[in-house]
């Protein structure tokens, strides 16, 4: 780890610029002695996922870095990675929650932290893809009936974003399996869905769609809408 520069004004770390080198690997660390911008805490909409206890620690903090891949590697996913291992040699240090504002999500660090029988890349190598890489957002929207929940900063990662319409809060966990299952395919097969495709589950067929002209509230560089429709039967 080499300290590279000042930022400005501060105290012991608060100020300085550091990057973090191993392999290709390159990893700029900025150490800021202030809160996360009020705008950017107010976007991460997963802190309802995590106690309430954590979310007070978090909503109190007082200084922040600024974690940002430089190297070489290609691979978007890896690049996550590599910023979550950095995140846990910060935990030492005081590392409580990482953000990721592409993605609007949150996650505690010291989840990040393998236990004495695991390794790193165990566990960041297994870490669900909505754990922090692509965010799960639930919201409310004036005029429309339910919930939506939707994905975001999956594009990055070149998956599509993903939508759905459900009644209620209830639904939340089953709509954070199908997603999940439905990005997990996607990964092991290499295949992308797009509107027309159709998936099922246990339970129900789902059709995809783009959004509709009037569900700007679902942008995304590539964003598909999950709709439950019957089976069809098809002829030779």
């Amino acid at each position: 780890e080499n300290r590279t520069g000042m930022l400005g004004p501060g105290e012991g770390l608060f100020g300085q610029l550091a990057r973090v080198r191993w392999g290709h690997h390159t990893v700029t660390v900025a150490f800021l002695g202030v809160p996360v911008p009020a705008e950017v805490m107010e976007q991460i909409g997963t802190y309802a996922l995590h106690a309430e206890e954590l979310r007070k620690r978090a909503r109190g903090h007082t200084a922040h870095a600024i974690l940002a891949y430089e190297g070489e590697e290609k691979d978007p996913l890896e690049q996550y990675r590599v910023l979550a291992k950095v995140t846990v040699a910060l935990l030492p240090l005081g590392a409580l929650m990482v953000l990721n504002p592409e993605a609007c999500s949150a996650y505690p660090a010291e989840l990040l932290r393998p236990r004495p029988e695991e390794e790193l890349d165990e566990v960041l190598n297994t870490l669900p893809l909505m754990a922090l890489f692509v965010g799960f957002v639930r919201a409310t929207v004036d005029g429309r009936e339910g919930i939506w929940i939707r994905t975001c900063g999956a594009p990055l990662l070149g998956l599509p974003d993903l939508a759905m319409n459900v009644g209620d809060h209830s639904e939340c966990q089953r709509v954070y399996l199908i997603f999940r299952n439905i990005f997990d395919a996607m990964f092991s097969t290499g295949v992308r869905f797009s509107p027309g495709d159709l998936v099922q589950d246990e339970e129900t067929h789902w059709e995809f769609h783009k959004p509709r002209a009037n569900e700007g509230f679902l942008y995304s560089p590539r964003m598909i809408v999950l709709e439950p429709t019957e089976p069809t039967l098809r002829l030779p």
